[in-house]
């Protein structure tokens, strides 16, 4: 109910003109498409966006762990360098080097670790020996000591701490044996070359930007934390680091770059809400697109319901005009489509409905002149009618029963011609055959033993309706143009059948038959009979048949076709079928 209620409330709001409410049904579906189609454009260029955005971040760390693989080169070149040192090969195979030797391998270290500022130091194991190039800082590293027994291959270690008072460091360390160059196979030392994470953590930070933090992991350990502790929030959302560029989680992305020949790895965070605040201009694109997008459609639209709407206009004026009672009303609409032709319908249907106007008025007048004729007509039957019943009386005086008959004959034919100007237009097959039976009588007292009449009536349709005076005119005319001219007596046939909805009706005689051309003529119908009637003076045939025929097309409309069967000295049948009619109802 309320969306209804609101419809209404709008609707209301809007002028009753078709062309404002069109305008704003055509704006409010355009804007709504407008909105439809930015919203879907809007996420699939941010999507874009932000899948660009996150390969130049991941570009970005990659370069910087590039960056961190040359450093890690560079060691790699100082450490076999150093382990190709002479002075370094000797330090290794003195037993028990003294003060001065131990001085000379120290500050060999020191001299090639100089180079580079994330090391921190490095240290020879020899057997129980330890040598650093500085001063020891604590115990912490014998833990990382080697079996002689064992060569580790080279790597690195995992980050440690060591303390020196109440200062620690962080530190990491490489190694790898040192193997006599005479003889590779045998190991005589390993080196240790330490690096400072404090170094590293400050290079990494030259590289941090605002919502672009990096963080050093080596596994699943934090070795260098972001600033903010973004990026370590959200690791438990992710299993494992993988060698992936783009990591996506629940709330963001994760960049990774392995940085090559360590187990280090830079990582870095980007929510959601930082990627689409770097493409928040597109929003505000989309707004101004679908703002100019919605103006310019309502511009042309403006322009195209004006168009459209012009003729319902014109038409509505002469719809109004016509209903306030000018029945002379035209309109001209030239739009060359169906609003064209609607409105030549109604200048036709104007023009109609005047001439019908003026034919009804015309019909009122002769209706009642019909009327008032059928009055004065009325009173020669009942004058009529009380003579032949004179006639009755004094006749049975005289004996003459013959003339009692055929009077009482034609008083019956006379009351049912009466009928018809009563409006009493269906009657019953069984009063109409009473009809008929008193027409033979008349005639048959006129042309003795010249004819007889067969009844061929289905049983139970005497109470069928069918219209009057069709059934007499045609048994007329058998009698009279096709029996009478016959040397000797006939007979004719009145036969009347079901056939499914429909009454099959033949009136058939034995007489002189018809010419061929006259029986084609009275199958072409009423109109057809009269211009021959006309063309003729001396026909017989036409007026009853003429009479006939405008009767059942009159009732029955068109469908009912008479049909005509007939051969010269053999006879003639008239054929019809006729629509069922229930008693009390109508042919319409």
């Amino acid at each position: 109910m309320r969306p209804l209620i609101l419809r209404r409330r709008l609707a209301s709001l809007l002028p009753p003109r078709l062309s404002v409410k069109l305008a704003a049904a055509l704006g409010a579906l355009v804007l709504v498409m407008t909105s439809v189609t930015s919203f879907v454009s809007y996420h699939y260029f941010a999507h874009i966006l932000t899948q660009e955005n996150l390969k130049k971040d991941a570009q970005v760390l990659r370069q910087n762990a590039q960056q961190l693989e040359s450093s890690v080169q560079e060691l790699m070149i100082i450490t076999r360098n150093l382990l190709a040192d002479p002075q370094l090969q000797q330090f290794c195979h003195t037993e028990d080097p003294d003060y001065f030797q131990r001085e000379e391998a120290a500050e060999l270290l020191t001299r090639y670790l100089s180079v580079q500022d994330l090391l921190h130091s490095a240290l020879i194991l020899r057997e129980d020996q330890v040598l650093w190039n500085l001063y020891p800082l604590d115990q912490t590293f014998d833990a990382l000591k080697t079996p002689p027994d064992e060569i580790r291959p080279a790597g690195f270690t995992e980050a440690f701490q060591v303390h020196s008072g109440v200062d620690s460091l962080w530190l990491a360390a490489y190694h790898t044996p040192i193997s006599d160059l005479a003889h590779p196979q045998q190991k005589i030392g390993e080196l240790w070359i330490l690096l400072d994470l404090r170094q590293l953590e400050s290079r990494i930070a030259a590289w941090n930007l605002p919502q672009q933090e990096m963080t050093l992991m080596q596994g699943q350990t934090v070795l260098i934390p972001s600033p903010s502790g973004i990026n370590e929030q959200r690791l438990d959302a992710i299993n494992a680091i993988s060698s992936a560029a783009v990591q996506p989680v629940r709330s963001g992305y994760y960049l990774t770059s392995p940085v090559e020949g360590t187990p280090y790895t830079l990582l870095s965070y980007r929510p959601h809400a930082a990627l689409r605040g770097r493409a928040s201009f597109l929003i505000v694109f989309f707004i101004l697109f679908s703002l100019l997008i919605f103006l310019l459609f309502l511009l042309i639209l403006s322009r195209i319901v004006k168009q459209f709407t012009a003729p319902l206009t014109t038409l509505t004026d002469g719809l109004n005009q016509f209903a306030s009672g000018d029945l002379t009303t035209q309109i001209d609409i030239h739009s060359h489509d169906e609003l064209e032709v609607l409105g030549d319908t109604f200048n036709t249907m104007v023009v109609r409905i005047h001439q019908l106007l003026d034919q009804a008025v015309e019909d009122e007048k002769i209706r009642k002149k019909l009327k008032f004729d059928m009055m004065i007509s009325k009173i020669h039957p009942h004058f009529i009618y009380n003579t032949l019943n004179s006639v009755i009386v004094m006749a049975r005086r005289g004996g003459n029963q013959e003339v009692v008959d055929m009077v009482r004959a034609l008083i019956l034919i006379l009351q049912d011609g009466m009928a018809v100007h009563e409006d009493l237009l269906m009657d019953t097959i069984a009063r109409e055959r009473s009809v008929i039976e008193a027409y033979v009588t008349i005639q048959n007292y006129r042309y003795k033993q010249k004819f007889s009449v067969v009844y061929d009536i289905e049983p139970g349709l005497e109470e069928q309706l069918i219209a009057k005076n069709i059934l007499q005119p045609l048994v007329e005319n058998a009698i009279f143009h096709g029996i009478i001219p016959k040397d000797g007596p006939g007979q004719l046939t009145l036969s009347i059948h079901r056939r499914q909805d429909q009454l099959h009706v033949e009136v058939r005689d034995d007489g002189v038959g018809l010419r061929p051309e006259l029986a084609a003529l009275i199958e072409q119908g009423a109109e057809a009979l009269s211009a021959h009637r006309q063309a003729e003076k001396n026909s017989v045939h036409s007026i009853a048949l003429v009479n006939v025929c405008e009767r059942l097309e009159f009732l029955y409309g068109h469908p009912v076709h008479l049909k005509v069967q007939s051969e010269l000295g053999k006879g003639t049948a008239f054929l019809f079928d006729l629509p069922l009619v229930p008693k009390g109802g109508s042919t319409s």
